[in-house]
């Protein structure tokens, strides 16, 4: 009745390229299904915005962002992977503990990085051209003893370990190469150096770091000009690729209507869209959110003598 989960292990282990957008709920889940993607991240700074209001500063708590991953991984199809920041927790065992949540919660990869304290991408932001460290990284043993906690609590599953690290905007690119370098020794399938945006960077990390990788934010074009293709990462062994793009469809089609509602005070606007690019198929399968499998299994209960 319902759509077959996929599996990201079994998509990596094929060979394939995942692209994935970021979501934040099960209807940008059901989008990025429509748009025909494999798989999805659930990016903190998009729920934390969206379910708490707050910015990416490392606010949400681990019971938010837990919730969400559940009612996500129960609706759609499509695997989740989870930015999990440093895994909610100063010790490798709230790492563990953490972790075997978000393993039960539906997770079948997650992001596990080495920041701490005050942090977060629009902190970062306001340190740009400053010369001063936007936040602080955890000690390499600490962030270690993480990644071994969280290899420990999905031994016997499928889901995968990213060790990320935010140590290149911090200490710089050789630290950041060490660090990964080092948790892919311990047994990290996949690793992310966060920041590491062009080619050059990503083939000395292909050439000192192993094993599968991560490229995050393909969005990221200073002067609107792309700094990677999927194509030439794919090669260097980035097997797994992310794009913020929902997030901003979202916003500019709630308030195109919105405004054109409030201004025309009626509902003409939305109610004669046409939403051209999708088939009617899918601006039913986008709405009903599998209403009519919910009344199928109903009546089917009912009839049960």
């Amino acid at each position: 009745m319902f759509k077959e989960k996929g599996s990201f292990m079994k998509m990596l282990k094929d060979g394939e390229q995942v692209f994935a957008p970021s979501v934040w709920d099960c209807f940008s889940a059901k989008a990025a299904e429509l748009c025909g993607y494999r798989a999805m991240l659930l990016s903190g700074a998009a729920v934390s915005k969206g379910l708490t209001g707050m910015p990416d500063l490392g606010l949400m708590t681990a019971d938010e962002l837990i919730y969400v991953t559940e009612r996500i991984t129960d609706f759609s199809p499509l695997p989740l992977i989870v930015d999990f920041d440093e895994g909610y927790g100063d010790s490798p065992l709230n790492v563990y503990r953490n972790i075997k949540r978000l393993v039960r919660a539906g997770a079948q990869g997650f992001t596990l990085d080495d920041g701490q304290g005050v942090r977060g991408y629009e902190r970062l932001a306001y340190y740009r051209g400053t010369g001063k460290k936007p936040y602080d990284v955890m000690p390499m043993d600490v962030y270690l003893a993480k990644i071994k906690a969280a290899l420990a609590a999905v031994e016997g599953t499928d889901c995968v370990v990213i060790a990320r690290t935010e140590s290149r905007a911090v200490n710089g690119f050789d630290d950041a190469m060490e660090r990964v370098a080092r948790a892919h020794e311990l047994g990290a399938p996949m690793t992310l150096i966060n920041r590491v945006n062009d080619m050059e960077e990503c083939k000395k990390v292909a050439a000192a770091v192993p094993g599968w990788k991560m490229y995050p934010d393909i969005d990221v074009m200073p002067d609107g000009v792309p700094m990677v293709t999927m194509e030439d990462v794919k090669e260097l062994g980035f097997n797994f690729v992310t794009i913020h793009c929902l997030e901003k469809g979202a916003m500019w089609g709630m308030v195109l209507y919105g405004k054109n509602n409030f201004q025309n005070k009626n509902g003409i606007f939305s109610g004669r869209h046409q939403m051209d690019g999708l088939t009617e198929e899918e601006k039913k399968e986008a709405f009903n959110v599998y209403g009519t499998q919910w009344l199928q299994l109903e009546k089917t209960f009912q009839e049960m003598k």
